[in-house]
This record gives C-alpha cells, sequence and structure tokens, in this order.
C-alpha cells in the first residue's frame, strides 16, 4: 500500500510540475488558475483515502455555550490498524458512541485511547488492517508562504470538503502550531493541512493564543485564522498517546513580576507553595535567565519554551539569587495540576483616608473577631509601619506583602500605637467564609480632590453611553463627594424584569450607609443577555470609573435567579474589574477559573431552603471553596417563596460584605 502511495505520489507531482512549466510560456492568465485549481484538486484526491468521517451519539448537548454533536466531523488515518488522530473538540461532549466510516463506507465503531490535553487531540482505534497512511511533509520543508489546503470529511464520502489559502506562520500558540489562512470550520476539526503535493502537514484543531479549555478558539472559525498540529509534533506522540494515558500540559508555579508577553521584568514575584518550582529550590525574587538552556529575557520568551510541555517532563532553570556570587541553575519535573493559590489572611480592615501626607504606614480601621490581628492585640487606630522589616507605605503595599505567604505563615509587625512603637507576631490564617456581625461603615478619602473632572449626576437617573442606544441606569448617594472613594455595585437583572424600582427601594439607606454607588445595565432585549452584551455592560463600568470616585478594591456584581448566570460570566472574563459577586437564588454554572493572587475574588450566595437550587449548590460551594475561593452561603429559612427577593437583614449583610472586600 505504501509503495502505491508512493508512486501515485510521485506520477502526481510531476503531472503538476510539468503542467505548471507549461504555462511559464503562455500569458494566458485563466489557465494559470485552471492549472492551480487542478492542483488543488489532485491535491486533494491524494489525500483523501486517508480522511475519514467522524459521528458522535449521545453525550452532553452543550458545553459551556457551545453546541456539541450536531453533525460528523473529521479525522486523519495514522496507522495500517486503525488508529485515527483528530480534534479533541469533536468529544468535548463526552459522547456515548463514536462511529468512523470510511472513504470506501465501510462504517466501524471507535474507541478514545487517550487525549492530548496540550495540542487538543484525541486518539481513536477502529478494528480494521490495510488502512492508508498518508505522506508526511519534512519538518524542514514546512515554510511560511507555501500553498496550504484544509479538507474535512463531512456528509459526502466520494470528496472531501476544501479551503485554499497559504501557510502564514509558524510556531504559533507559543510553539504548538502552524497558522494557516485557510477557512477552518469545526466540520474539518481534525481533519488535514495539506500542501500542494497532497503531503500531510498538520491536523486542524482550535487553538487560542491566550484562552485554554476545551472550546478555546472556536470561536474564530472560518475568520482566516486557523491552526494545525505539525504532523511531525503528532506522530512523536502518537506512541504516547497509544498507551491509553491522558496528556496533560506542564504546570511549573512561578509568576513573573512584570506585566505583559512584551515584559522584560524577569523577576520571580511568586512561586507557588507545593510548586514543581517550590520542590526545586526556586525563590520570590530569583531573576530568571534561562529555560532549558535557552536565554529569556521576555515573557513571552517563557511561554514559548513552557507552553509547549506535558506534565512529567523536566526543565532547567537558571536563576541569578541576592546573596550569590554564580548563577544557580535548578532542574524541575512539570506536574499537570498545581496547589490551589491561597493567600493569608492578617484579618484588619485598613483605614481608607489618605489626605493627610504625614500619615505613615497604615491605619487600622476594623480588626476582624477571632482574627490573627485580634488574637495578636491589633487595636482600632494601629498604624503598622512595618511587615517583616518591610517598609510599609499604604494599604497596596501591605496587601500584597500577606498576599505573597500562606495560612500558617508567620510575620513580624512594627506598629505605632498611641505614638509609641511596638512589635507584635502574627501567625496568619485562611481567609474566613463569613461575614462580620458588626462593621461600622466608613466612606473613604481619597489621595486627592477629584479636579477638572465633568459635572457629575446624583440620585436615580437612567443614561446611555455616548454613540449607544442601549440603557443604563444608576443610583449615585446625594451626598456624594468626590474627595471620597466609593464602592461600585453592578446590578444584573434577571431575565424579563428590570426590578429597578425594587433594587433601589431596597439598597438606597445601604448605599448611603456604606458609600456604594450602584449601576444597572439594561439587556437590549429584556427577556434574556446575550454574553455578547459582555462588552456594554464593561463600558459601562469603565464609564462610571471615568466619571466617579470609585475604589477599585470594592467593585462587585449583585445578581438574582437567572440573570446569575450572566453575572458570573461577567466577573470570571474581566478579572481585573470585579474583586466580588453575590447571587441569590441561583447557582453556579460557569466553571471557575483558577484563583488569581493578583485579582482576588470573594463570592456570596443566598439561598431559600425550599429552592431546588440546594442539592447542586452545596456541591459547587465545596469546589469553590477547595479551590480557596472565600464563599459565604446563607440559607434562607423564612417561609418566603423560592425566588423572592431579599429581605432587609441579607441585604445588609451582603452591604457589610461588600464594605470589606479590601480587607487584609
Amino acid at each position: 500500500m505504501t509503495q502505491t502511495i508512493t508512486k501515485l505520489f510521485l506520477t502526481l507531482t510531476t503531472i503538476i510540475s510539468v503542467q505548471l512549466q507549461a504555462v511559464h510560456g503562455q500569458s494566458s492568465q485563466p489557465d494559470l488558475e485552471l492549472l492551480e485549481e487542478r492542483a488543488f484538486k489532485q491535491a486533494a484526491a491524494f489525500m483523501n483515502p486517508s480522511i475519514v468521517r467522524i459521528e458522535t451519539v449521545g453525550g452532553q448537548e452543550r458545553v459551556g455555550k457551545i453546541v456539541t454533536g450536531t453533525g460528523p466531523t473529521s479525522g486523519v488515518i495514522v496507522s495500517k490498524d486503525g488508529l485515527i488522530i483528530s480534534s479533541a473538540f469533536n468529544f468535548i461532549g463526552k459522547p456515548t458512541s463514536i462511529l468512523v466510516t470510511l472513504p470506501d463506507e465501510r462504517r466501524f465503531p471507535a474507541q478514545i485511547v487517550a487525549s492530548d490535553h496540550l495540542k487538543m487531540l484525541t486518539l481513536l482505534k477502529i478494528e480494521a488492517q490495510n488502512l492508508p497512511v498518508p505522506l508526511a511533509v519534512p519538518e524542514n520543508e514546512i515554510q511560511v508562504g507555501m500553498w496550504s489546503i484544509a479538507l474535512g470529511r463531512t456528509f459526502n464520502l466520494e470528496q472531501p470538503s476544501v479551503s485554499v489559502g497559504i501557510v502564514s506562520a509558524l510556531e504559533r500558540i507559543w510553539g504548538k502550531a502552524i497558522q494557516t489562512d485557510a477557512k477552518i470550520s469545526p466540520v474539518n476539526y481534525g481533519g488535514p493541512l495539506v500542501d500542494i503535493n497532497g503531503r500531510l502537514m498538520g491536523i486542524l484543531v482550535p487553538l487560542s493564543p491566550g484562552a485554554t479549555g476545551e472550546t478555546a478558539g472556536v470561536e474564530w472559525y472560518d475568520s482566516g485564522i486557523g491552526f494545525a498540529i505539525p504532523i511531525q509534533d503528532v506522530l512523536k506522540i502518537i506512541p504516547r498517546l497509544n498507551t491509553g494515558k491522558d496528556l496533560y500540559p506542564g504546570l511549573l508555579g512561578i509568576t513573573l513580576s512584570g506585566k505583559g508577553n512584551l515584559s522584560t521584568d524577569m523577576k520571580l514575584d511568586r512561586v507557588r507553595y507545593g510548586s514543581p518550582a517550590q520542590e526545586a529550590g526556586i525563590k520570590s525574587g530569583d531573576v530568571l535567565t534561562k529555560l532549558d538552556g535557552h536565554t529569556v529575557s521576555m515573557h513571552s520568551q517563557v511561554k514559548h519554551v513552557l507552553m509547549n510541555k506535558y506534565a512529567g517532563e523536566s526543565v532547567s532553570l537558571t536563576v541569578t539569587r541576592t546573596g550569590s556570587k554564580e548563577p544557580l541553575t535548578l532542574k524541575a519535573t512539570l506536574v499537570k495540576k498545581l496547589v490551589p493559590f491561597e493567600s493569608g489572611f492578617l484579618g484588619i480592615l485598613p483605614q481608607r483616608e489618605f489626605n493627610d501626607p504625614s500619615e505613615r504606614g497604615v491605619r487600622v480601621r476594623y480588626v476582624f473577631s477571632k482574627s490573627p490581628a485580634e488574637l495578636a492585640g491589633l487595636k482600632l487606630n494601629d498604624q503598622i509601619l512595618e511587615f517583616n522589616r518591610q517598609k510599609v507605605t499604604n494599604s497596596k503595599s501591605l496587601a500584597s506583602m500577606v498576599n505573597h505567604l500562606r495560612p500558617g505563615d508567620s510575620a513580624e509587625l512594627l506598629l505605632l500605637r498611641e505614638e509609641q512603637p511596638l512589635t507584635v507576631k502574627v501567625t496568619l490564617q485562611s481567609i474566613p467564609h463569613t461575614v462580620e456581625n458588626t462593621l461600622p461603615s466608613q466612606i473613604v478619602s481619597s489621595k486627592t480632590a477629584l479636579k477638572n473632572k465633568p459635572a457629575f449626576k446624583k440620585g436615580h437617573f437612567k443614561d446611555t453611553l455616548p454613540g449607544d442606544e442601549q440603557k443604563f441606569w444608576a443610583y449615585v448617594p446625594e451626598d456624594y463627594n468626590p474627595d471620597n472613594q466609593y464602592g461600585l455595585m453592578v446590578w444584573i437583572h434577571p431575565h424579563g424584569n428590570t426590578m429597578e424600582s425594587n433594587i433601589l427601594k431596597s439598597w438606597k439607606s445601604i448605599c448611603e450607609q456604606r458609600g456604594i454607588i450602584i449601576v444597572g445595565p439594561t439587556a437590549q432585549d429584556v427577556i434574556r443577555w446575550n454574553r455578547g452584551e459582555s462588552e456594554f455592560v464593561k463600558e459601562v463600568v469603565e464609564s462610571m470609573l471615568a466619571q466617579y470616585s470609585i475604589d477599585p478594591k470594592r467593585i462587585f456584581l449583585l445578581s438574582h435567579t437567572d440573570g446569575s448566570d450572566f453575572a458570573f460570566h461577567l466577573v470570571f472574563k474581566y478579572r481585573e474589574f470585579f474583586r466580588g459577586i453575590a447571587v441569590s437564588e441561583s447557582s453556579i454554572k460557569s466553571k471557575p477559573p483558577e484563583t488569581d493572587p493578583d485579582f482576588p475574588l470573594s463570592i456570596y450566595f443566598v439561598l431559600n431552603a425550599q429552592n431546588p437550587f440546594n442539592q447542586f449548590l452545596k456541591p459547587q460551594i465545596e469546589i469553590l471553596r477547595k479551590m480557596n475561593y472565600p464563599t459565604v452561603f446563607q440559607m434562607i429559612k423564612s417561609k418566603n417563596q423560592a425566588g423572592e427577593y431579599l429581605d432587609k437583614p441579607f441585604l445588609e449583610e451582603i452591604g457589610r460584605w461588600a464594605d470589606s472586600l479590601d480587607r487584609i
């Protein structure tokens, strides 16, 4: 079979070459186009015997917002005895059965052997022999600008689907993929990307440079940006997949100080507790200079090395360390899962007044009950000047110092109490899953008065963004003072009801007491939120930040019943904006991302005891807490009907919860 395919390949190559040569002396453009078309068809025909149609039966109809199992998809034969490689996206619905149809119309049940969760590939097995294996392009022959033809097997068994483009980039998605401008759709995910001679260059998969997960990159289909895993890389992992064990991305457990892929700050900000980096001896403050012998001077170079490695593989790190004369080279073995990040908790709320330039350190506004701060004897109005002998300049610097330690770690504080210095030791705890019963309100002063700001509205008003007809409403306390900082509550209404008057009536006095501004974006179709409206909500929040003095540490989402699904989508998508989310009469449907030390997030649930969501929510809360999200759960035991909005005591508790989002 291999000899036959080789002869066919050489014959087709000769025909194409002769035909193109014959055109060079001619000026007829239509003839050249005709020969190009013929070459594309011959390339597709050469690959055609190795492309299979894959159908899935049963399983989940949706994964997130992605509909699964709506039609046939594609795969490529990679061994004579029935191994087939395809995109892992084709099986995210966990189908109960898989059917593979060959071009000769033979049909076989298929079993999943294993999946590669780094390159998003799945290996299948059917009981068949003497199958045609395609010719692979040598790695060094793939060049930017060469023809690339994306093929797939859908409804027509005689002919594959064809989309033509060029190779537009190599080593994309952190070194994993070939990029093509041929249009790629879900129907040919798992299909082949071939060259003009019909040789296999790679396997088509959805990928994203920023997002990860089962559906990352799907939103780009037919956009002119598509990706394929190089076939030589696929062939290297097939023996590992054929053992039946899944492959996972390798994780090291480091965070660099700078922000963004182009940052050149190579100092290690954090080394995750229990991570391969920590076990290898890497420390916070080390400066990374080499990875696997490659010099790294930019964050993108670090990603290029690490994001193409599997769990179980090793990586060497060369670092410079303060106090060490020579660079240190250490070796770490990557893992598929890291211990969830967990910040230490001191147990104070900082004073929010910054107007006095002579004020040193951080003044204590409130001490949490049974916290490390209370156990160490901290009191109201104590000034924290140093933390572990590092100078405390403001609440942000203190929060960062505490945030770099874990529960159980000890720390030494230098205080100023009634003008007298005092040193105390504390042992940090986990952030509690409770709300303080007594918490005095404090509307905060900003560093400087907000001068030269446009005139701002107060009270209850409706508005639109410039150039946009979609509406939002807001409530700004009548005694709003731009010299103070306020919290911002973003109300996400349930489907079919903005609840504007109810929310305003219920929350007005709490907002005045706690210094909270409300903004309520309205869905374009009030009946339901569309996830495409997330950008509108973001722009509304940005508009409020531009007009009012708002504390970025106290911006939170509030929702009720079925509006909560969109609220969770927002809070996980825009981690840089939101520090909390409080929902009532609802559970969580979105898969939470890993906790992020740079963007701490607190969650509050309140649910009627009669609500059937109880059976789903309690296990979800346990998952959130295991992921180290501070998660409050309150049960309504009154006779209120499930789904009714909250009584005053719960609203006041949410107000106290929101007022303590800047805790340290």
